[in-house]
């Protein structure tokens, strides 16, 4: 996937968007079409894909996928259908990280390539899995990427180190981050500069097969096409408005000790938990109604799909109201109580008919990639070291 802007790398770390809402523009994005792969082209500021080749006028490319997926993660992922957060780094042990996926002409592809290709692209925006698809697919991506390099060696061409710096500057210049500002974030999903310099280096050789080719990179999109992506997102059931009820968890814990020991205090624990629910009048004053009673664990608020809710805690909510607590709960590690600090009606933004165009013009030059790299490996020997990738 391609995308227009940055926003998530900025000083100061990824941004982590926690909101619902947030989540659902999330869901546009791919209902939209976007990809997943990340492409640093548009972001070196210029219009020269390499030496000697054509520009693309492919023109502006899909906004952020809305990296940091909503966290509800914060108490019981369960409960509220939650995702916990997740630093999207794919680690890979010694033995797999040395092993070869495939050798292109004399140039290898190794499992850790791959690994760090899937950090890189998730530091920059992406919601990449980890799983053998995904891997797949990347793997794809990069064997292009050394098929055009080894085509261009055969011609003694070559991108050389100080072009690979100028367009980490420009691109770093368009995001209006320092380049230490973005090796620390970068750092911070498990690659380095020399990973982000590799997958331009490859993408610009990929830009010079297709200039050899002769192909035409300049896109004219069919806007009946995009109005017919827009009219299929908008009817969209994913599209309709969601209720969340924002949820408060109060614990009260017990210490591990013999089981007739536990009984006791859960026993007291549950007392306890009764004091506070009889001087709790609302979300804003579950401090003041625990404040003397001991060991009391209040937890983040969180917002959860009503739908997604089990029925017997959907329906104690309602009952419930914002004015009391629900429970208590006796379980493993203590006593437990939930409170209703209300509900709304959360809808996604309304698809932008730009962002659809540009996924539509995107997807076309995509094909247009795939055609040309097509006919480049049939000039280069790909060899499949693990069985897993073969074709």
């Amino acid at each position: 996937m391609r995308i227009e802007d940055m926003k998530s790398l900025r000083p100061g770390g990824l941004a982590k968007t926690r909101s619902t809402a947030a989540a659902m523009a999330a869901a546009f994005l791919l209902l939209a079409g976007c990809g997943q792969q990340v492409d640093l082209y548009d972001y070196f500021g210029d219009s020269t894909p390499a030496a000697g080749s054509p520009a693309n006028t492919g023109g502006a490319q899909p906004a952020n996928a809305l990296a940091g997926n909503s966290t509800l993660g914060l108490t019981d992922a369960e409960l509220a259908n939650a995702r916990p957060t997740d630093t999207g780094i794919q680690k890979v042990s010694l033995k797999d990280a040395q092993g070869v996926a495939v050798t292109v002409d004399d140039l290898p592809v190794t499992n850790f390539d791959i690994s760090q290709r899937i950090n890189l692209e998730n530091a920059l925006g992406a919601r990449m899995t980890t799983d053998l698809p995904t891997r797949r697919n990347v793997l794809g991506t990069l064997v292009n990427e050394k098929v055009a390099k080894s085509q261009a060696k055969k011609v003694n061409f070559e991108i050389k180190d100080k072009e690979l710096d100028e367009r980490i500057n420009n691109m770093v210049g368009r995001m209006k981050i320092s380049r230490a500002d973005l090796q620390k974030q970068l750092s911070e999903k498990g690659v380095d500069e020399a990973t982000l310099k590799s997958q331009i280096e490859g993408t610009l050789y990929v830009r010079w097969v297709m200039s050899q080719q002769q192909v035409d990179t300049n896109i004219k999109v069919d806007q009946a096409l995009v109005d017919s992506k827009y009219n299929e997102i908008i009817s969209d059931p994913r599209m309709k408005p969601i209720t969340v009820v924002t949820l408060l968890q109060v614990d009260l814990p017990v210490e591990k000790t013999t089981e007739a020991m536990r009984q006791q205090l859960l026993y007291a624990r549950s007392i306890e938990s009764r004091q506070i629910m009889e001087r709790y009048k609302g979300c804003k004053t579950i401090k003041a109604a625990s404040q003397d009673v001991f060991n009391v664990k209040i937890g983040q608020a969180i917002e959860a799909d009503m739908s997604k809710l089990p029925p017997p805690m959907k329906e104690a909510l309602i009952q419930a109201g914002t004015d009391k607590l629900i429970g208590p709960i006796p379980g493993p590690t203590g006593v437990r109580l939930f409170a209703n600090c209300g509900t709304r009606k959360v809808s996604p933004p309304l698809p932008d008919r730009k962002q659809i165009e540009a996924t539509v013009r995107n997807e076309q030059f995509e094909a247009l990639v795939e055609q040309a790299m097509t006919e480049a490996r049939k000039e280069s020997f790909v060899d499949y070291k693990d069985p897993a990738f073969r074709p």
